[in-house]
Parts: C-alpha cells; sequence; structure tokens
C-alpha cells in the first residue's frame, strides 16, 4: 500500500514537472509583424553594409569614405543586435539581399569617383529616409517589448545618417 503511494506521488510529481520545464525551454512562436519586422530590418543592414564596403575602392571624397566606414560599423553593430534578438526569438533572418539591393549593387559598381560620390549618397540619403518610414509604421504593428524598445533605440541613428548624408551630399554639389 506505501508503495502504491510512493509510486503514485512519485508519478504526479514528475507529470507536474515536466510541462513546466517544457514551457520554460520551448520559445514561443514570434507573432507575424515581429517576424517581418526583424527580416526586413536585418535585410536593411546587409544592404547598408554590402553598400558602404563599395566606398573604399570607388569614393573620391574624403568625407564620402569616412561616411562609408561609419556606415560599415553602425550597421554590423545593429545587424548583430538584429541577430541576437531573432535568435532569442526564434525568427530566421535572410542571408542575402534583396532584388532592389543587388540591383543597386550593380549600378554602383562600375562607377568611380565623383560620379560614386553622387550617386552612393543619393542612394544613401533617399535609402535611410525610406528606412525610416518603414520603421515608423512597422513600429505601431510590433507586438514583442524588446523588438519595439530596440526600435525605439536605433531610430535616432538611422535619423543621424539621414542628417549626416544630407550634409555630405549637399557639400559634394557646392564642391
Amino acid at each position: 500500500m506505501i508503495r502504491t503511494i510512493v509510486i503514485s506521488l512519485a508519478t504526479a510529481t514528475a507529470m507536474a514537472v515536466v510541462p513546466v520545464a517544457w514551457a520554460q525551454s520551448a520559445k514561443p512562436e514570434p507573432r507575424p509583424y515581429t517576424q517581418a519586422f526583424l527580416k526586413k530590418a536585418a535585410e536593411m543592414q546587409q544592404a547598408q553594409i554590402a553598400l558602404a564596403l563599395l566606398v573604399d575602392g570607388r569614393a573620391a571624397s574624403k568625407r564620402v569614405k569616412e561616411f562609408g566606414e561609419e556606415m560599415i560599423s553602425a550597421h554590423k553593430r545593429i545587424s548583430r543586435e538584429i541577430q541576437e534578438m531573432a535568435g532569442e526569438k526564434g525568427v530566421q533572418l535572410p542571408s542575402e539581399l534583396s532584388d532592389e539591393h543587388k540591383q543597386k549593387l550593380k549600378e554602383l559598381t562600375p562607377l568611380s569617383d565623383h560620379a560614386f560620390d553622387r550617386e552612393y549618397m543619393q542612394h544613401i540619403l533617399w535609402d535611410h529616409q525610406r528606412n525610416i518610414l518603414e520603421f515608423e509604421e512597422s513600429m505601431q504593428r510590433v507586438e514583442d517589448p524588446d523588438v519595439l524598445h530596440w526600435s525605439y533605440r536605433t531610430l535616432p541613428m538611422f535619423r543621424a545618417h539621414v542628417e549626416e548624408a544630407r550634409w555630405i551630399k549637399q557639400s559634394l554639389q557646392t564642391s
């Protein structure tokens, strides 16, 4: 009789612990808008890095070269943050650029010197402005508080890039 009670208690305890342990180890499925936002943000960073890597051998302006270095550094850092969040949330990120960004790379690759500087800065200005709008729109729908908080922290950096790109583009037109 005691043996039956002990076995019953052990079984009941095991049954109670297993769901708790399973629930703690299982990651909840990320919500659709959060997944889409992280994927889009990751692709944006890959594109900015790829475009900035072109600057070193093609730009004529020292300001454009410095800006390209800044883009690489900032967007690599942001990319790492996105990868970290995506890993925690169970989101699979894209491994290659969108067709649109591949096309822009193809267009910029043959350019050099001042023609490259002007086209690169024009595109960066346009792309960052578009990214800001997409971030702001997406932030209205993102369900995950960690991702939303990260977005609010990251958005001012994109705005600063727009202002710097605008200033550099303006200086290229006057020189």
